[in-house]
């Protein structure tokens, strides 16, 4: 956890961070082309076989001396590579936590809340190391701390050799196998370190110095402890060429991996372009599909306009007939449109409506007919022609003078006004 900055970290859920520090992890070993291994004072490519003496006689070598042998011990034509670098056990520190009902998931994040309490005298900034899977229900779990500035060191000199550092391993996990229990037993001439595994998981790790066995009791104990009879299996490594024989396949998983911060910042730059082309990517495709209706819209009005243009062809010598027509009837309308007043027809229901009444004269102007006459009931003769549906607005249009009536109506099927108002609207 200490690999990735905590602000980006803390608002995701544990699992979330999980898979995107796993992703980063995976990628960086996923890449890794090379690797080399220091024991004693050797450097070893472990792809060639290939070694060099490494200069100086401390337990922990110069890191700048290493990734120039490492370079040299590189092919000619390899120009980039990705490396991974196993170092002595000696480098690092394993401690014992039992952490009851702590999930798989927060792990990591609990122990590196109680570093102050688990390592109290150690205040450098510290990489944690922990494989979380449960073995046999036991809340023991073995953690592994390395320096971050160790770490950085050796991520530092490798860039400027131009090799790209993505991983530091203790070398005695680089034959971790799933298997069942099993001992390693990692021997140098500075000290020598015993560790217990069952299905990938540390269950034990124990480290002393060469020095210490020139204590006898320190020396009976490390040998009772290297014994063990429960272990199936046993493999020891007290030279380079024990790790170059060591030819079964490793147990793949990176919990015992340290990635520099370098080369995870590294990897999410290459993730963050990659990312971004992703969403430029998403985005360009939505627009696309939000584009479609609009295209599909064009092409449609396209074909319609098409069509459009196909039917005013072959409507062309119609159009031209209906125009002739047009023309006619405004030239014409004046006249052929005149209202016919219907004259005869109003006669004879006039005729019907009067009789036996006398009529002494009637006047028609542009549907308004005017009458007078003589009739024992004027009152009723006004109320029979307004019951026939032919006339409209009947009205006496002057006083009655005994059986004298004057009556104006007007012809409901006749409308001069309309007629005015189309071919005369200025009178």
């Amino acid at each position: 956890m200490a690999q990735i900055p905590d602000q980006i970290l803390t608002s995701l859920p544990p699992f979330m961070r999980n898979i995107l520090e796993d992703s980063s992890r995976r990628d960086l070993l996923r890449k890794t082309d090379t690797s080399f291994l220091i024991f004693d004072r050797q450097l070893i490519h472990l792809e060639s076989g290939r070694q060099r003496a490494i200069p100086g006689t401390d337990v922990s070598p110069d890191p700048k001396a290493i990734a120039a042998i490492s370079k040299s011990l590189l092919e000619s034509s390899q120009k980039e590579c990705s490396a991974m670098l196993f170092v002595s056990p000696a480098e690092f520190v394993a401690t014992s936590q039992s952490m009851p009902g702590v999930s798989k998931d927060n792990l990591a994040s609990a122990l590196q809340l109680q570093i102050n309490s688990i390592l109290p005298a150690y205040e450098e900034p510290l990489s944690l190391a922990v494989n979380a899977d449960p073995v046999e229900q036991s809340d023991e779990h073995i953690a592994i701390w390395f320096k971050n500035s160790r770490m950085d060191e050796y991520f530092e000199a490798f860039d400027a050799e131009g090799i790209f550092l993505g991983a530091i391993k203790p070398r005695i996990l680089k034959p971790l196998k799933k298997d069942s229990i099993c001992h390693y037993l990692d021997q140098d001439q500075y000290g020598a370190t015993d560790i217990q595994v069952k299905n990938g998981v540390l269950l034990r790790w124990s480290h002393i110095e060469v020095i210490d066995f020139e204590n006898e009791a320190f020396k009976t104990q490390w040998q009772n402890l290297t014994s063990d009879a429960d272990s199936e299996r046993k493999i020891e490594f007290k030279a380079a060429e024990d790790y170059l024989n060591d030819e079964e396949a490793a147990y793949e998983k990176f919990a015992y991996h340290f990635f520099p911060q370098g080369a995870l910042t590294a990897r999410k730059k290459v993730e963050k372009g990659r990312n971004l082309l992703a969403v430029a990517g998403f985005v360009a495709i939505c627009l696309v599909i939000s584009a479609i209706p609009f295209l599909a819209q064009s092409i449609e009005f396209r074909n319609l306009a098409s069509s459009l243009d196909s039917q005013r062809v072959m409507a062309f010598e119609a159009r031209q007939d209906q125009q002739v027509v047009v023309n006619f009837e405004n030239e014409w309308g004046v006249i052929s449109d005149f209202p016919d007043q219907q004259i005869r027809r109003a006669m004879y229901a006039l005729q019907n409506v009067l009789s036996p009444d006398r009529l002494s004269s009637m006047e028609i102007t542009e549907g308004l007919i005017r009458i007078q006459g003589t009739s024992s009931e004027p009152q009723a003769l006004l109320q029979r022609l307004e019951q026939d549906p032919i006339f409209t607005e009947v009205i006496f249009s002057r006083a009655t003078n005994n059986s004298r009536y004057y009556i104006d109506l007007r012809l409901s099927e006749v409308n001069f006004e309309a007629y005015m108002v189309r071919y005369f609207p200025d009178e």
